[in-house]
């Protein structure tokens, strides 16, 4: 109760002392009864703030108006965006420096360096006030996903693979309030399955957090063992494309509703599924999300085309018209008022380790962003049980040295089996028919999730 109270009450009771999350929480709660039109008239504000800010503080976004005649006023609309251009991965890179704010230190900002789904990691600062708003959408969504904030939440995610971190209060404090019991994704196998299934059958009323993949590996090893139902109200999923097959499969096997919710490293809480509405309800208090053609002309209000994200208040590193690498399909539900969108998200094959049982396909992006490795783009190839490629670009020059190779190397034979051998290709990366990247590919096997 004490947990349920903090993450509700709580949080709205802060807006009173300052707390950007509680001020977040208290105007997600109060936008629940907003109609279209004052959605959109919060999202014109807040842009036009932005715009100001980037207007006479980051000087990327100065030179760009500057070039192309404009100033903050000529923002009247949310369509004004189209007079600017997209960000893309590759302007993040080379000016990044320049996309910073003048008046935002490094001290005052998080840095995130993606995990490059895409299999290109970038870095991004992101300041109190957007982290604020990801966390209390993020809060919002899981009560939308029929999760109430504070009851047990069981995580399968990647965890530190056995990467040396160290212990903070503030990580310690949230995993208290959510209630949140940790089990690893990578390290599931038919054989420890049963400890897995006791985890969550002491999760009473919460929910399932994880990798789609790895549900989906979990209900297929349980099944197998006849370990059948729990006492969850939900499941949820996310970082991949959730199949149907596999929704009705990991529904019926944990007697559970699946839900799925959307985000990427560089700006989370986007939108998230919710019981009743087919498709996901887009967090529009903090964000601003069009589908775009590729004319950065037009601005993508409604229909199907790349993903292209405005962070509305992230002040130390604007991120205006920001093409992540999804593509979705918009569509206005005019009897609530609020933006649905369909993902077609990124999917990619699943790893087999040596002893036949299948890993996450998490695990390479994760392992990116948890290592460190100097790589912007990267594959990993699987051309026989005990082989893999490791392809990849260089970062600013840097090379990948021996040490960080052998970072790579013991965590995949850690994940895959210790014979693995581990190959380094520089470049070389392998495209679908349709010239899309992926970031894993299993020749083994024509994958449950793999992408035509």
């Amino acid at each position: 109760m004490l947990r349920q109270w903090l993450l509700s009450e709580g949080l709205c009771l802060s807006s009173y002392v300052g707390s950007h999350l509680g001020n977040a929480v208290k105007l997600l709660r109060d936008s629940e009864r907003w109609d279209a039109d004052k959605i959109e008239d919060h999202q014109l504000g807040a842009l036009r703030q932005l715009m100001h800010h980037c207007y006479t503080q980051v000087p990327y976004y100065s030179e760009v108006m500057r070039s192309r005649g404009l100033c903050p006023e000529d923002f009247s609309s949310l369509a004004d965006l189209a007079k600017l251009p997209f960000l893309t991965r590759d302007i993040i890179r080379h000016e990044g420096a320049r996309l910073r704010a003048k008046n935002y230190s490094d001290e005052i900002c998080q840095f995130r360096r993606s995990g490059g789904t895409t299999g290109e990691p970038i870095r991004v600062a992101v300041n109190d006030q957007a982290r604020a708003f990801e966390v209390a959408s993020w809060l919002r969504g899981l009560a939308w996903m029929k999760h109430r904030p504070g009851r047990p939440m069981v995580s399968l995610f990647g965890g530190s693979l056995g990467i040396k971190e160290h212990w903070h209060l503030k990580g310690a404090l949230r995993k208290w309030i959510l209630n949140e019991r940790f089990l690893p994704a990578f390290e599931l196998t038919p054989e420890n399955v049963g400890h897995y299934y006791n985890v969550i059958r002491q999760a009473q009323g919460g929910a399932l957090v994880g990798y789609a993949s790895a549900v989906m590996n979990l209900v297929e090893y349980m099944s197998r063992q006849h370990l059948q139902g729990s006492p969850l109200e939900s499941v949820l999923c996310t970082a991949e494309q959730m199949p149907e097959a596999w929704r009705k499969r990991i529904s019926d096997v944990l007697g559970a509703p699946v839900f799925c919710y959307y985000g990427c490293g560089e700006l989370n809480g986007i939108a998230n599924e919710c019981a009743g509405v087919d498709g996901y309800v887009v967090s529009q208090e903090h964000v601003i999300l069009e589908a775009t053609n590729g004319d950065p002309t037009q601005f993508g209000k409604r229909g199907k085309g790349n993903a292209c994200i405005t962070s509305l208040f992230n002040y130390s590193m604007p991120l205006i018209r920001y093409l992540n690498g999804d593509i979705l399909t918009l569509q206005p539900r005019n009897d609530w008022g609020r933006l649905i969108v369909q993902v077609d998200g990124r999917t990619g094959d699943q790893l087999t380790a040596l002893d036949g049982h299948a890993v996450s396909s998490a695990l390479p992006p994760h392992l990116v962003l948890k290592s460190g490795v100097p790589v912007w783009k990267y594959q990993v190839v699987q051309t026989e049980s005990d082989k893999i490629v490791f392809h990849y670009l260089f970062r600013d020059g840097i090379p990948l040295t021996s040490d960080m190779q052998k970072v790579l190397i013991d965590v995949f034979r850690r994940h895959l089996g210790e014979k693995l051998q581990v190959r380094f290709v520089e470049n070389d990366f392998e495209s679908t028919r349709s010239g899309k990247h992926r970031f894993v590919i299993n020749k083994m096997t024509t994958s449950r999730n793999s992408s035509p």
